[in-house]
């Protein structure tokens, strides 16, 4: 065996170990909560999941709206990939048995579409408080969320909004818009992120 081969295995050895390491050593700190545990709680119902619209790039050349009546603002849609991108995390969410009761979202097209794929069948109504930065407009619609969430115990709401109103209903302290795909499940009662999910779909080619 030459010595090159013998350098090349001993170097892919030692890659292996960095790289088990570091998924241990994420493991190990994440221990803490696993995406089961996660799914596990949103099945028991209590929870406001929030997210920003699906994937809509601007400069769209063919932007479409789905929804009856919604406004398609600024010639911004879903495009392909965010209709599949919302379809795909209302069907991971249904079969894992997260009940739904209600969804709210802006009146935008890109929210509303995004809001009626999510929710899988769960009435969907527009409300203007996911479309302000009116702090007193938005603490009141809190209020009436968090009030139909305690009649409700064993249901879901789904919030659909748009990137600069996520911090307003959670405390998103990240510098940078939150990703699409990126779904928060926020406590109703402090308004604070219990869980961060990736429910993005990778459709990039290694």
């Amino acid at each position: 065996m030459s010595y090159r081969i013998k350098f090349y295995r001993l170097f892919n050895v030692l890659l292996a170990i960095l790289i088990l390491g570091g998924v241990a050593y994420a493991a190990e700190k994440d221990a803490a909560r696993t995406l089961d545990e996660a799914l596990a709680d949103l099945a028991k119902g209590g929870s406001v999941i929030l997210m920003r619209h699906a994937n809509s790039p601007s400069g769209q050349l063919a932007s479409v709206g789905m929804t009856e009546g919604c406004v398609l603002g600024e010639g911004r849609g879903l495009d392909a990939k965010g209709f599949f991108q919302a379809r795909f995390i209302g069907e991971f969410l249904k079969s894992e048995n997260v009940p739904i009761g209600m969804a709210y979202t802006s009146d935008m097209c890109r929210t509303w579409d995004t809001a009626r794929l999510v929710a899988a069948g769960a009435p969907v109504e527009t409300a203007p408080e996911l479309k302000t930065t009116n702090v007193g407009e938005i603490d009141l619609f809190k209020q009436r969320l968090a009030a139909r969430l305690s009649e409700h115990k064993k249901e879901n709401i789904l919030l659909v909004t748009h990137s600069n109103i996520v911090p307003l209903y959670s405390d998103w302290e990240s510098e940078g818009e939150i990703p699409s795909g990126v779904v928060l499940i926020v406590d109703p009662k402090q308004w604070t992120i219990r869980d961060k999910l990736n429910l993005d779909v990778d459709l990039s080619v290694d």
